[in-house]
């Protein structure tokens, strides 16, 4: 079990040269997180695109998890996605979500335009850890994770699912219940009795993890 109860991330202290905007991937509360790699950027070591893709078995993930939900869900009810979704919650929170869930009834032709999508998607589902803060030392779990996830809440989302493929693990997160870290060789509910099981799905496909 997981406690919820957490305090917003600070910033670092002292900041070695400002930071580009076009190197941040989310705001939360106003707290900039980067690109995982965006010092390599800023060295010149590396270009932009080289650090702004999805790996393999994050992009398959992805598809694997919208497939089933766009199978078992019932379409004209709900809206499926995925990809990165801007997701404009509010004032200094810009987010961006893998997978997401939403009711149709909610979010109506209308409100889907060039910009951000600013209604909050009944289900959000999330691949790893894509940020990164200029402090090296930070805890991307308590300041990342969790934060993201309350705010989320804060925002009208309703479950949380986030998958780790380094530790294999899933963590299942809803509001007003204890939250739930797993082995993820153990079925997952989704939504709506649509389940997934991620070891049985990379077993299947076959593809390498080391």
């Amino acid at each position: 079990m997981i406690s919820a109860a957490v305090s917003a991330p600070t910033e670092t202290k002292t900041k070695r040269r400002k930071i580009p905007a076009y190197l941040v991937r989310e705001t939360i509360d106003g707290v900039e997180f980067y690109y995982p790699g965006f010092r390599q950027v800023l060295n010149k070591q590396k270009k932009l695109d080289e650090i702004m893709g999805d790996s393999g078995l994050q992009y398959f993930l992805k598809l694997y998890m919208y497939d089933v939900l766009k199978a078992g869900l019932d379409q004209k009810k709900f809206r499926v996605g995925s990809g990165e979704l801007g997701f404009h919650a509010s004032v200094r929170n810009n987010m961006g979500l893998d997978v997401v869930i939403f009711d149709r009834a909610q979010l109506t032709p209308d409100k889907i335009t060039p910009r951000y999508v600013t209604v909050a998607p009944k289900v959000v589902i999330e691949i790893d850890v894509n940020v990164e803060l200029p402090d090296r030392n930070s805890d991307l779990f308590q300041e990342y994770v969790i934060h993201k996830v309350e705010n989320l809440f804060k925002n009208g989302v309703e479950k949380v699912i986030w998958v780790f493929t380094k530790s294999k693990k899933v963590f299942v997160a809803l509001p007003d219940e204890p939250w739930q870290m797993d082995d993820w060789n153990k079925d997952v509910p989704l939504f709506e009795n649509v389940t997934v099981n991620v070891a049985t799905y990379i077993e299947q496909e076959g593809f390498k993890l080391e």
